[in-house]
This record gives C-alpha cells, structure tokens and sequence, in this order.
C-alpha cells in the first residue's frame, strides 16, 4: 500500500515544509490527506495482492475479473478488506516518520556546520540522511499493517484462510510465530525504502536551494 501513495503525499509534505505552519495544522492535514489518498487507492492495492498471490489453479486470473468477483461476493466493502487495520497504524506511522525528519534533519544541520559546506550541499546531506532515518523508524509501523492488512485482502483467496478482522489475524500470528511474525520481510523493506526516501528527500532538499536562489 506504501507504494500507491507515496508520491502524492510527498509531493504534499514538500509544499507544506515550504510554508511556516502550525505543526498541528500539518500533521491534521497530512493525516486526512493521507486517510483520502489510501480511500481512493486501497482497491488497487487489493486487486494487486490478490492477484500477485493467486496459483495456476485460481479461475480469476486478470485484475478485472478479481475485482468483479470481489463485488459480486462482497460487494464495495470487498474491495477494501483490511482498510481498517491499514488506517489505524498508517497515521501514527506517517507521524513517527515525519517527526523523525524534522528532528534528525534539524540536528543533521548543526553536525554539518563546522565543515562549511555550501547550502545546496548541506541541505542535500541532512535531508537525504533524514530521509533514511525517518524511513527506517516508520518501517517497524508500516511493516507488521502490512502483514496484517494482506493477510486480510486475501482471505479466503485462492486456499488462504479466513479471517474475523484484524486483532483476529494479530492474534494467530502471535501464536504461531510470535513478535517477529508482524515483521517478515523487514530486511526487504528497508533496503527498498530507505534509500530511496533518502534519495527523493536530498533531491527535494538540494533543489529547493537551487530553486530559490
């Protein structure tokens, strides 16, 4: 799901870091701007997952036939199994990770004073280092929604078991793997996101110099 909607809501968060805000103005409307987001693109995600773990056997092999058959089944509410459990953890996620930017990259800059690099370099620096470090917090969020959330799109899919809801789901992968069940595919999701976070955030960082000189 991270992928969906990563790009709008930076693209959203740099307009807001330009401007002086209230910080809680700026968690709100990213909070509800996230909420919307993750509203309009949560089916895609579904039919996606849906359709990446579906075997040679499965009769519904396209994305149109999946998301028809979710709608004949369970109607508009089949195409967003799991969204609860995706909204209740992604908005503290999206809050730790943007804490996580401002105060790492704020005290980045105060590192990088006494080597009187030049503006662009140091803006550069301290928001890409940001970028991976924010993005490594949110990951212990974003990773166990993550598991819980497919375990629910797929549910009753292609031989996958049945689920009553999220703490249902919570609970029997404590039981049979314990804590580190929520964070299979960690390792993965680090190295995907975090540089990448750290390369989009010293890009923004280095060009909004640029910009505005």
């Amino acid at each position: 799901m991270k992928v969906e909607v990563i790009l709008p809501l930076q693209l959203f968060y740099c307009y807001l870091l330009m401007a002086v805000l209230d910080k809680t103005k700026f968690y709100v409307v990213g909070a509800g701007l996230f909420t919307g987001i993750t509203v309009a693109l949560y089916p895609v995600s579904v039919v996606k997952t849906r359709l990446q773990v579906g075997t040679r056997d499965t009769v519904e092999r396209s994305a149109l036939s999946i998301a028809r058959g979710l709608l004949r089944t369970d109607g508009v509410p089949g195409l967003y199994k799991g969204f609860g459990t995706v909204i209740t953890g992604a908005i503290p996620a999206r809050i730790i990770f943007l804490s996580a930017l401002e105060t790492t990259k704020a005290a980045t800059f105060k590192v990088l004073e006494p080597f009187r690099l030049s503006e662009t370099t140091n803006a550069a620096l301290a928001n890409g280092f940001a970028g991976m470090t924010s993005s490594l917090f949110a990951q212990s969020v974003f990773v166990p929604i993550d598991v819980v959330s497919q375990k629910l799109m797929v549910q009753g899919y292609s031989g996958h078991a049945q689920y009553s809801g999220g703490l249902d789901v919570a609970r029997k992968i404590l039981k049979s793997d314990g804590i580190r069940g929520f964070y299979r595919g960690f390792g993965l999701s680090v190295v995907t996101y975090s540089p990448s976070s750290a390369v989009w955030w010293a890009s923004y960082g280095s060009s909004q110099r640029i910009i505005w000189r």
